[in-house]
């Protein structure tokens, strides 16, 4: 059985995505960053049977990173806040499935792999980010679900504290997988360089 993994990501194209991190350090440098990660991520997985690795992107276009052109294994997002496009893509799976971020630059094989493992005995995985966010998040679809996304204060500090709680209203169980730096802002930018 394949290990479905779907990369949500804004197309790289100026003013439509990484809007605050263009404004701080310029759209050159925060393009470089998420073609960089979609790169690194796409020859992470190139070569890999055991994973089914898909691009849930908006807009629905055919885009480049630096060495590659994306397009056939493109998902368009469905429409509304970032929890209902999440949601859309987990009730539309069967199988085990991950949901990661393209602004994650020290993704690895190792934290995928491990997600997938927790996701045999748990109903939930999260890979917790350092600003109280979450990188990675992925279901075993052994249960039917409600919507944990109702009510998150999205990009704030209690982003990861609001799923949790969703998570335990619902009974759901739950396991981190590692804890990787996103890039929101100048900040976190410069902090990736100094890692």
């Amino acid at each position: 059985m394949k290990k479905n993994i779907f990369m949500m990501s804004k197309v790289p194209i100026k003013g439509n995505f990484k809007k605050r991190l263009s404004k701080q350090v310029g759209f050159i440098k925060s393009k470089r960053l998420i073609c960089n990660n979609i790169e690194k991520i796409h020859k992470l997985f190139l070569r890999r049977k055991a994973y089914s690795m898909k691009y849930y992107v908006i807009p629905y276009k055919k885009f480049r990173s630096y060495s590659f052109s994306f397009y056939n294994k493109c998902i368009l997002q469905s429409k509304g806040s970032l929890g209902d496009k999440m949601w859309y893509l987990i009730k539309s799976q069967h199988n085990p499935m991950i949901i990661i971020g393209s602004d994650i630059p020290k993704i690895n094989l190792k934290a995928i792999s491990y997600s997938f493992e927790i996701l045999r005995k748990y109903d939930v995985v999260i890979g917790p980010t350092y600003d109280g966010g979450f990188w990675l998040i992925g279901y075993s679809t052994k249960k039917k679900y409600l919507n944990p996304f109702n009510s998150i204060r999205w990009s704030t500090k209690n982003t990861l504290s609001d799923l949790i709680m969703n998570l335990k209203k619902m009974k759901l169980s739950y396991k981190f997988t590692y804890k990787l730096r996103d890039i929101d802002n100048k900040a976190d930018y410069c902090e990736n360089k100094n890692d």
